[in-house]
């Protein structure tokens, strides 16, 4: 039986690297058994290196109508392709809601079409998928609160029980699933060639990952500069005017960061006790996921990220270079995307009502996705 290999995650993990490797390499792919499909909404005009258009259909952020015609595309794929292996990647399928049942569904269309499912998931330290899951909220334009407002309402959140947050997926492929930390302390090597090695592809698809390849870096996670031009801009509103994704915004703003030399070291937020907190809560649940993938545990597979302090910018005071600095980062977002700055009045009272939304969705039975 041929296989379809769903990556499910998780975010921060090197996933746009690897699905950048995948877009480039499509073509010769292919001519290995290997097929890297595109599979998206029509709307969807611009091109991204992984499934999340057609992720985003399945857990209902996209129109319903758009759901249909993305299964029907897959459908179109799996019954077309003479590639015995395919591959999806996206790294948010993993915190899908259940209730959308997502991992069934694709297990269905796949198996009709003589595909066995099997999962591959990337995993950190849930200390670090904390700090990641606030810098991805920074990068689109969602955070008002410091770090450690925003650590200490999330760090129970189940997303960090790698296990539970998984065995929908585990379910859906029967067992079948390929399990990489971001750091191993068992095998040198990129992400993308242990991903390969992972997954039973290095004999087939290994010689076409060159040096460029292997070691390439994509969407690189902001700085403690950019983090908190997001903060100011999010006061101000800016994400009520935008014209284009958040992510956009974002990018922007690392972007001229970057080119101007700031921000070298990522962000790390101030807020060491729940840091530690978090992996000491979810320690024996990803102990216990380890000893199940790898039959070893945690701290003998995956190698923490290096420490370092934390350079977050908020609640702290600024010298007067960092605050210019922070100051020509809002000053360029604002000009670029030319966006207006509201009365102070209003954007409160926008924030109020925003926040307002946000508590009340629960009371009246709403449970849209949203990154927490």
């Amino acid at each position: 039986m041929r296989r379809c290999l769903v990556h499910i995650g998780m975010p921060r993990t090197g996933s746009t690297s690897l699905q950048t490797v995948l877009t480039h390499l499509r073509p010769e792919l292919v001519r290995h058994g290997v097929l890297y499909p595109e599979i998206k909404p029509r709307s969807v005009t611009w091109d991204d290196p992984n499934h999340q258009a057609f992720g985003e259909t399945l857990d209902g952020r996209r129109p319903a109508r758009e759901r249909a015609e993305c299964l029907e595309s897959l459908a179109r794929t799996l019954a077309g392709t003479q590639a015995d292996t395919v591959i999806l990647s996206y790294e948010d399928f993993a915190q899908q809601q259940r209730r959308f049942g997502v991992p069934e569904q694709l297990r269905a269309i796949l198996s009709r079409h003589g595909f066995a499912m099997e999962v591959a998931v990337v995993v950190k330290a849930p200390s670090e998928h904390l700090n990641s899951l606030y810098s991805h909220r920074a990068q689109m334009i969602r955070e008002l609160r410091p770090f450690r407002a925003f650590a200490r309402q999330s760090w129970r959140s189940a997303r960090f029980d790698y296990r539970a947050l998984v065995e929908p997926w585990i379910a859906a492929a029967d067992g079948r699933i390929r399990a990489l930390p971001l750091r191993d302390r068992r095998a040198a090597g990129s992400l993308v060639e242990r991903f390969v090695a992972a997954t039973d592809l290095t004999g087939r698809i290994g010689h076409l990952i060159g040096a460029d390849e292997r070691d390439r870096v994509e969407n690189r996670s902001p700085g403690p500069l950019a983090v908190e031009a997001s903060r100011r801009l999010r006061r101000l509103g800016v994400h009520r005017q935008a014209q284009v994704h958040p992510r956009q915004i974002g990018r922007f703003i690392d972007g001229e960061a970057w080119v101007r030399g700031w921000d070298a070291t990522p962000f790390r937020g101030d807020d060491p006790a729940v840091l530690a907190r978090i992996d000491a809560h979810f320690g024996p649940a990803n102990d216990r996921f380890a000893r199940w993938v790898w039959g070893a545990p945690w701290a003998s597979v995956v190698r923490d990220a290096d420490p370092r302090p934390p350079n977050e910018l908020a609640g702290r005071p600024l010298t007067p270079e960092t605050e210019a600095q922070v100051a020509c980062l809002v000053d360029r977002t604002l000009a670029h995307h030319d966006f207006r700055i509201p009365l102070h009045w209003w954007s409160r009272l926008r924030d109020a009502a925003e926040a307002g939304t946000v508590r009340a969705a629960p009371l009246v039975g709403y449970r849209g996705w949203r990154v927490t």
